[in-house]
């Protein structure tokens, strides 16, 4: 028997917020999703364009000799031979894990299903991911690429058509590579230029479903996780967080956040809570302001700020929504901040940025 079935996902949500302490005072600012403002370029500091060339190792040659779409299907060994071991490997919900490549002159993650790779990210300018480039305007990567709100996948007995909204369209759209390869863009829209991109095969997007979607026919399933794993997941997702993090402040000219434990225990706290009491806000009903939270677990700070994220697929979708929210990029890129923490749980995601007292 035929059918047809609609999955509309969740509304993503985003909400961000900033605690000064001086003097003994406190002051809030809270911003939320907005509409993109140019206001935001004068409060972020630029990229600097004049960085030093840095010599190529054997690993940045591969991402520049071979576009990175090509490792879709080739075997994890191969991956491994040329790149060498990951610096970590994660776990994800989606039958897959992630290989996560974490160094100095190279960022990349591979995700390998049974010994073939499925999906590659990257946000690093050194990746061949021609006839484009990272950095390159919307208007330009449009000219190689169709970019639709309807887009079809079909397969045996089954068809599907994801269905993206004006905001997705512009800040994270998809295309066909080719037929068993697809694109996700994602664009930061303040400065309309590409920040990063994801290569993805069929049957992985559709274990992530990161639109609207009609289907008719099969879904594919992924495994059900046990808490242990579940916990491993999240670990995971947290330290993308703050690789992602420090890579985009790392493209403004900023400095590297550190990784705080007790800040990233209260980060996972208000994920943690966030989830079983059904909210998403700054304010826990049972433990309080972003304020309050720290304190409560002696963490001292001179400047604070909180970013939370819900609904996302992974680390990446949370991470570059931030960057395309007007609050979240802020503190994103605010160049006083020097400690991060990062808790998240199920998809609940929490950073908290940090200047210690």
């Amino acid at each position: 028997m035929k059918y047809i079935i609609t999955i509309f996902i969740g509304c993503i949500i985003l909400v961000g917020v900033i605690v000064y302490v001086e003097n003994g005072e406190v002051t809030m600012e809270e911003g939320n999703n907005s509409e993109t403002s140019s206001e935001v370029k004068e409060q972020v500091k630029e990229e600097d364009s004049s960085s030093a060339e840095e010599e190529l190792n054997e690993g940045q040659h591969q991402l520049k000799a071979n576009e990175i779409y090509s490792w879709i299907g080739e075997n994890a060994l191969k991956l491994k031979g040329e790149f060498g071991e990951p610096n970590r490997v994660d776990i994800t919900p989606y039958n897959y894990e992630w290989w996560v490549y974490d160094m100095e002159e190279i960022y990349i993650q591979f995700g390998v299903r049974e010994d073939a790779i499925v999906t590659v990210f990257t946000n690093h300018e050194a990746a061949n991911i021609g006839p484009i480039q990272l950095g390159e305007s919307y208007e330009y990567v449009q000219e190689y690429y169709d970019f639709n709100e309807k887009v079809s996948l079909h397969g045996q007995y089954r068809s599907f058509q994801f269905e993206l909204n004006e905001e997705e369209l512009l800040s994270r759209p998809m295309a066909a590579i080719n037929n068993e390869v697809w694109a996700q863009f994602y664009f930061d829209v303040y400065h309309n230029e590409l920040s990063s991109i994801r290569y993805v095969d069929q049957e992985t997007l559709l274990l992530q479903q990161p639109y609207d979607i009609v289907f008719r026919g099969d879904m594919p399933e992924s495994k059900e996780l046990t808490d242990d794993e579940w916990k491993k997941v999240e670990e995971g997702q947290a330290k993308q967080v703050l690789a992602l993090t420090n890579k985009i402040r790392e493209r403004h000219g900023l400095q590297p956040l550190e990784w705080d434990d007790s800040t990233a225990y209260v980060a996972y706290l208000h994920s943690y809570d966030m989830y079983q009491e059904g909210y998403f806000s700054h304010t826990s009903p049972n433990y309080g302001e972003l304020k309050d939270r720290l304190e409560g677990e002696d963490v001292l700070f001179q400047l604070a700020a909180e970013n939370i994220a819900a609904y996302y697929v992974d680390a990446i979708g949370a991470v570059e929504g931030w960057l395309n929210s007007e609050g979240h990029r802020i503190n994103l890129l605010h160049e006083d901040f020097t400690h991060l923490g990062v808790g998240v749980y199920r998809d609940y995601y929490t950073q908290n940025f940090l200047t210690p007292r």
